[in-house]
């Protein structure tokens, strides 16, 4: 495991000071001697690296990764990297390390493989769920994806990984805890055609007509109109409950739409003004007719 403070690719790039004694050192395998120096490294640097505040990150996104391919890490690294609001506080190859950085460090997401030494990425969320983290899974096995959501996972990605479908994860991490922070609670107006969205003493009034898309945010949901977006204290189940089934058509685990504003579907994906949604091979029967 090894901490930020450079760029990664330099570790992968370059040999390393401290990493020459341990590198071939007689009598360990190449892997051995690359644990060691990573956990050299990480005992050394940290000691050394001055811990940032929070002003100075402005209150960034903190993240592990935990990732027993060495590229494959590499590559989470490097699209994570492109993104300010995102912190990397490290980066490890087995779980039962990844236990321990949680339980000290306090990350606010997880990039974690499944299948790895030990115990699987699912256990050690599933260990250390009372931490409040965001379990993002990048993983090549489809079949764990319903078990994960059972987890409460944020987000479930498949190798190889794709730019543009990490950017949507980081975009919806960003979102998220931005508006968790300021979370509005919501009741419909007894056979009224409008949600009331309070915070505190502030309300305000949504027509269900205006309503573009909901979507799953653990135990939030976000309620998307034009121009704007509010996320409420309640599961997206809790709000399919108190929509028009024929108005509002679950099209993925994580998106109900509304019908009148969708304007095309193009085999997986689905078209609303100024945004676009996939449609999940489970919920494909759901808009038979409708087009």
């Amino acid at each position: 495991m090894y901490f930020t403070g450079e760029p990664s690719t330099a570790f992968y790039s370059k040999p390393h000071p401290i990493g020459a004694a341990y590198v071939g050192a007689p009598g360990r395998t190449l892997s051995e001697s690359y644990v060691a120096f990573l956990l050299f490294r990480f005992k050394t640097e940290a000691s050394l690296r001055p811990i940032k505040s929070i002003e100075e990150m402005d209150e960034p996104l903190r993240y592990l990764i935990v990732e027993d391919d060495d590229i494959d890490r590499l590559i989470v690294e490097t699209e994570a990297a492109k993104f300010p609001f995102l912190q990397r506080i490290a980066s490890c190859s087995h779980p039962l390390e990844a236990a321990e950085l949680i339980s000290e460090f306090h990350p606010d997401v997880i990039f974690v493989d499944i299948e790895m030494p030990g115990i699987t990425g699912l256990q050690l969320v599933k260990r250390m769920g009372g931490n409040n983290l965001l379990p993002v899974f990048i993983t090549s096995h489809p079949e764990f994806a319903i078990e994960s959501y059972e987890i409460e996972a944020f987000d479930y990605l498949l190798k190889p990984l794709v730019a543009e479908r990490f950017a949507r994860c980081a975009l919806r991490l960003r979102d998220f805890c931005q508006l968790r922070n300021k979370a509005f609670a919501f009741e419909q107006e007894q056979g009224s055609d409008t949600l009331v969205i309070k915070q505190g003493h502030e309300k305000h009034k949504l027509r269900i007509a205006d309503v573009l898309y909901l979507e799953a945010m653990k135990d939030y949901t976000r309620i998307v109109i034009a121009g704007k977006q509010f996320l409420v204290l309640a599961t997206l189940t809790h709000m399919q409950e108190q929509l028009s089934p024929q108005k509002f058509v679950r099209i993925h685990r994580s998106y109900i739409v509304n019908v009148d504003k969708i304007i095309s579907v193009r085999g997986n994906r689905i078209f609303l003004p100024d945004h676009e949604l996939p449609v999940g091979k489970l919920y494909k029967n759901a808009l038979k007719g409708l087009f």
